[in-house]
Parts: C-alpha cells; structure tokens; sequence
C-alpha cells in the first residue's frame, strides 16, 4: 500500500530521498484504481531507492490547486525534495518502470 498523505506532509514528503512519487488520485476515479496496484508493485520494486506516497485531491483540495493538478491520475515527480515534474493519466506498469529507470538514473548522475 502506498503511504497516504495529506497537504501538511506533502511539503516534506520528498525530504531525505533522491526520487520521490506522489500519486494524486480520487476515490471516484476509475483509471486511479486501475494506476494504483503497479505503483504498489513499483513501490516494492524500487524499495529503499524511491518513496512512493498517495494524496487524495478530495480531501486536499487547495494542494491539487496549487500544483495545478487539472486531470487525475496524475504523478508528481520529487528531485531533492523538489516538485520536478508531472505525469498525467494511466500508465502500465512496464511503462513507469522505463520512465522511472531513467529518472532513477538522471538523480544517481546529480
């Protein structure tokens, strides 16, 4: 399961980690439900070399706001701790693998 988060964590949440994954998602979502079992998978992939976490938009409306996080699902990529990038939409799980191969391998190269 990937560690739930609220607006008062996320300015933390990549703190500590070279890569984090925060996946922005909504009870009510359907391609959110279908996203959610690869990124557990991915979560124990990757254990100790990225932090995946989870923010329902629901409960943490004015955060999704902020990040202007218009369609869901949808994942924020934390360099250093730092918003870095986004992607947007369902995505299997061979594809989030490759894409975050290469991040993991952009921060190692910092």
């Amino acid at each position: 399961m990937l560690e739930p988060i609220t607006g008062a964590e996320f300015e933390t949440v990549g703190a500590g980690t070279d890569l984090t994954v925060v996946d922005f998602w909504a009870d009510w979502c359907g391609p959110c439900k279908m996203q959610t079992p690869a990124l557990e998978a991915l979560d124990e992939d990757y254990d100790g070399k990225i932090k995946f976490a989870s923010l329902d938009v629901d409960q943490n409306k004015e955060l999704a706001e902020k990040l202007q996080i218009m369609s869901i699902p949808a994942l924020v990529i934390f360099k250093h701790g730092k918003p870095a990038e986004k992607v947007v939409g369902f995505h299997p799980q061979a594809a989030l693998k490759k894409y975050l191969d290469q991040k993991l391998a952009e921060v190692t190269a910092d």
